[in-house]
């Protein structure tokens, strides 16, 4: 995704952080396993805004897939609820400048180190993969992690039409 895009996500999470989004947890039982719940509501609150803004326009446009929904609140998830590394706004931000300036730095950097000022680097990049694996071990079903694992990856004209949907919400958010 762009940097410009990713400007536009840092701006409303500094915002989120005077303005904790509501969440309404009756509608997230009806979604998610009680163990994704959890998952859910110990994210930071720009992670629960963004999530929450991504599946309102998922359901703006008309989707109801399970699976689609519950990526669409946890596709994030392992940025803050891997217990990796705590990744802090500052982290995010140095992520999306080196992306955009110089990616190769970013790729040396952001290397698994336990314990290393490294770490959070590491656990951005590969948020995905790893909210993933939460997202499977609160129960979620296979679909749902699929398309979270999947969330970041080039789309490709042809490729699932889910994943295509949650990537064009996650990109307007």
């Amino acid at each position: 995704m762009g940097a410009i895009y990713r400007v536009r996500q840092f701006a409303q999470a500094a915002a989120t952080r005077v303005r904790p989004a509501a969440v309404d947890e009756d509608l997230l039982r009806q979604i998610l396993p009680p163990r994704a719940v959890a998952l859910f509501l110990a994210m930071p609150g720009y992670d629960r805004q963004h999530a929450m803004a991504v599946f309102r326009a998922l359901r703006a446009a008309g989707h109801d897939e399970p699976d689609l929904l519950a990526a669409a609140l946890l596709h994030d998830v392992g940025k803050s609820g891997s217990g990796l590394a705590r990744i802090r706004i500052w982290h995010r931000v140095a992520t999306v400048l080196l992306q955009a300036l110089w990616p190769g730095a970013l790729e040396r950097i952001g290397r698994d180190v336990p314990g290393s000022w490294r770490r959070p680097f590491f656990v951005q990049q590969n948020h995905a993969s790893l909210g993933a694996e939460l997202a499977r071990e609160a129960c979620c079903s296979p679909g749902a992690v699929a398309l979270i694992r999947r969330h970041e990856e080039t789309y490709h004209v042809g490729d699932d039409a889910l994943l295509a949907a949650l990537q064009a919400a996650d990109s307007l958010h």
